[in-house]
């Protein structure tokens, strides 16, 4: 997640109404890309049995040392019991450059061929042969992703990792609720649902299960883009596969009890729709001050936030 959210956060309408529905069995996860996390005691109290990581697209081929860091969360995510899911995304780099024309050539803003992307999941594979649930690509409408106006290409890289990453379970598209006027009191979302129509059209493999990116919704206490994103999909399943409450933005100051009530609001969203099984919490370690962006459940002294008992309590 990057620091995306317009400076208006809602946070005083904190409980508004979810249309009632069946309460449905919800498993929950933590989203994390630091291995550290597996040695926190505060992570084995919570017990969560599933983690989500996200690498570059070529991090089995390219020749840095983002592998070693795989290599070091897989590994203690398999002695700690815990599923890992793994996310896909542009090469390594500051993708936040990448709405420049003149940084489209830099190697985090260019799509890899079919080829290309096809190669390195191959490789990741031989790597990691327990690996078995991925998304096939982060954000596919967000900027920072190449495949932001190409959703054919997002189409082609899905029918990739399902034939790569057969007999496991492959998020079919990853998709962030991302606002047509985001400042709006009534935000529609038709660039999005415009994109997801794009993808169905182009990707003719089954929706089993689709990801979904609500941080929008959750921190401004409303539904309106989970259920219009849920609609357009037309999947089976829905994960959450990035989903938190916010302890800080840009312009606001750090407030633990913001982030609780929008935790809170997380998970009344997630139960509230059939759908939605599983839910990804963004992220365990907090950040430095100066961040602009922080929505860890552990601070960087190492303390519980008071979000942190929330999950704990849907995790259990």
């Amino acid at each position: 997640m990057r620091s995306r959210l317009p400076l208006l956060l809602i946070a005083a309408v904190s409980l508004l109404a979810v249309p009632a529905a069946a309460q449905a069995k919800l498993t929950v996860g933590i989203a994390e890309n630091n291995p550290q996390m597996f040695a926190d005691p505060l992570f084995t109290g919570l017990g969560a049995k599933h983690a989500r990581l996200v690498v570059s697209w070529n991090v089995a081929s390219a020749r840095n040392d983002e592998i070693n860091r795989v290599i070091d969360y897989l590994a203690h995510a398999r002695a700690a019991g815990v599923t890992p899911l793994v996310t896909f995304e542009h090469a390594r780099g500051d993708a936040t450059i990448c709405n420049k024309r003149k940084n489209r050539k830099k190697a985090q803003c260019k799509l890899p061929t079919a080829k290309q992307y096809e190669s390195s999941l191959r490789r990741f594979k031989a790597l990691f042969p327990e690996v078995r649930n991925v998304v096939a690509w982060n954000e596919i409408n967000h900027f920072t992703q190449p495949t932001y106006k190409n959703p054919k290409a997002a189409a082609k890289f899905t029918t990739i990792a399902r034939k790569v990453f057969k007999g496991g379970t492959v998020v079919a598209a990853d998709i962030l609720d991302q606002a047509d006027n985001v400042r709006a009191k009534r935000p529609t979302f038709r660039s999005a649902t415009r994109y997801i129509k794009a993808f169905r059209k182009a990707y003719k493999g089954p929706r089993s299960v689709c990801g979904v990116h609500n941080y929008s919704d959750i921190n401004r206490f409303r539904s309106t883009g989970t259920k219009a994103l849920i609609k357009a999909l037309g999947c089976k399943q829905i994960w959450l596969t990035e989903a938190g409450g916010l302890y800080k933005f840009v312009g606001y100051k750090a407030d633990q009890k913001r982030q609780l009530r929008a935790t809170k609001y997380m998970f009344k969203v997630a139960k509230a729709n059939k759908k939605i099984k599983r839910l990804y919490v963004y992220t365990w370690f907090g950040a430095p001050r100066s961040a602009r962006f922080d929505a860890g459940l552990v601070g960087i002294d190492g303390k519980q936030r008071k979000a942190y008992a929330e999950v704990r309590k849907h995790v259990r």
